[in-house]
């Protein structure tokens, strides 16, 4: 009878995906489309360092198995990939969903069951505030990379006419609010607005908008293949402000569509180049080469390999018990993490954003460089 006992015990407490040499994670991700080089790379990233914690016998002794679905970058696509992961899957948590339109539509169902939802590739303020306690966000939020940006053309520049160029969903709206946030700081708001369909390049009347009152500086928000077609059209017509993207652009890609236009371009980015020589960014490159040996080292894999480091680092405190309650408490206890890249990584029950830091970049001859003095762009 004891036996009996024990064993309806351990199924009873057992937390999906977690078994005793397993621990289950989904992602919701867009693999296909137009946007797809930002799931893809995230994936990648994440991968290249999951197979190095399961080579070396996972995190206390269980391996990560990651199960990825396409979205396609659509709200309507993630809703029920999210849905399958919780309740067929049975997965432990949610890993780097890529976008806020998708993370939006599926944050009601993160609250509802419980499941833990770490490193969302979006810097939507919604997910860090107020603060939801099943959504752990790795990256800096846009607020903070459109603060920056501003920042440089208002405080350093002196420049006073910013326009805003976004997609017109959650992503673009919030992005929006940042750009309006920061400008209000300063006594300002933006001269133009122009917009833009998720999934399409149809720039021309948001490209005609902003046009019209001349703007010396414009905040993008987009993907790379709209944002790229944007600034390339404006350049054939004369119109040479200050070009500004946030993070989730892509900036690898959108430098390889701009080509010879791309000087001059800024890209706030989350994680430092993936050419730099911090010791987790060398790691990176060497560690992408042996388990993908065909993929180009960029931003957004990057970010995909930083944040599992640290999402391992918080399935080590929870220890060998794990369970999604005790995911989240160990999160809260990290404190100052240095993960080699120049930059500390804290969590509490008040702040669940890992990292504060935005590395402002822009293309010059044909590469990111890191932007040392806002003057440099003039």
């Amino acid at each position: 009878m004891a036996s009996v006992f024990v064993l309806f015990s351990s199924s009873v407490f057992a937390e999906d995906g977690v078994k005793n040499d397993q621990i289950l994670v989904g992602m919701s991700t867009v693999l296909s489309g137009p946007a797809s080089f930002l799931g893809t790379s995230f994936k990648t990233g994440t991968e290249t360092y999951i197979k190095k914690i399961n080579e070396e016998g996972g995190v206390n002794g269980r391996k990560i198995k990651l199960i990825a679905y396409d979205d396609g970058y659509e709200p309507s696509k993630a809703v029920p990939n999210v849905n399958k992961l919780i309740n067929e899957d049975k997965v432990f948590c949610l890993l780097g969903n890529v976008g806020t339109p998708t993370a939006m539509a599926i944050k009601p169902i993160i609250t509802k069951e419980q499941v833990p939802f770490y490193g969302p590739f979006t810097g939507a303020e919604p997910l860090r505030s107020p603060v939801v306690k099943y959504i752990l966000n790795y990256r800096a939020s846009y607020y903070q990379e459109t603060e920056e940006f501003i920042k440089g053309m208002v405080d350093v520049l002196g420049l006073k006419k910013v326009g805003v160029f976004y997609q017109d969903d959650a992503y673009g709206r919030v992005v929006l609010e940042g750009a309006k946030i920061a400008l209000k700081k300063r006594g300002l708001e933006p001269v133009a607005t122009g917009t833009y369909q998720r999934n399409t390049e149809n720039i021309d009347a948001g490209l005609t908008s902003i046009m019209k009152e001349k703007p010396e500086a414009v905040v993008m928000v987009g993907t790379y293949g709209a944002c790229a077609k944007f600034i390339i059209e404006g350049k054939k017509k004369g119109f040479n402000p200050i070009y500004m993207n946030v993070s989730f652009v892509g900036a690898d890609k959108l430098l390889e569509l701009l080509g010879s236009k791309g000087d001059g371009v800024v890209v706030t980015q989350v994680v430092p180049p993936p050419t730099s020589d911090f010791s987790s960014v060398k790691e990176y490159r060497t560690l992408l080469a042996k388990h993908f040996p065909g993929s180009k080292p960029n931003f957004v894999s990057l970010e995909g390999f930083l944040a599992s480091k640290v999402f391992v680092d918080i399935l080590k405190r929870a220890g060998k018990d794990l369970t999604r309650e005790s995911f989240i408490k160990a999160a809260e206890t990290i404190k100052n993490l240095d993960i080699g890249i120049g930059n500390k990584i804290s969590f509490s029950d008040k702040n669940h954003q890992g990292s504060q830091k935005v590395y402002p970049t822009f293309i010059k001859n044909g590469e990111y460089k890191l932007i040392e003095d806002w003057k440099s762009l003039k």
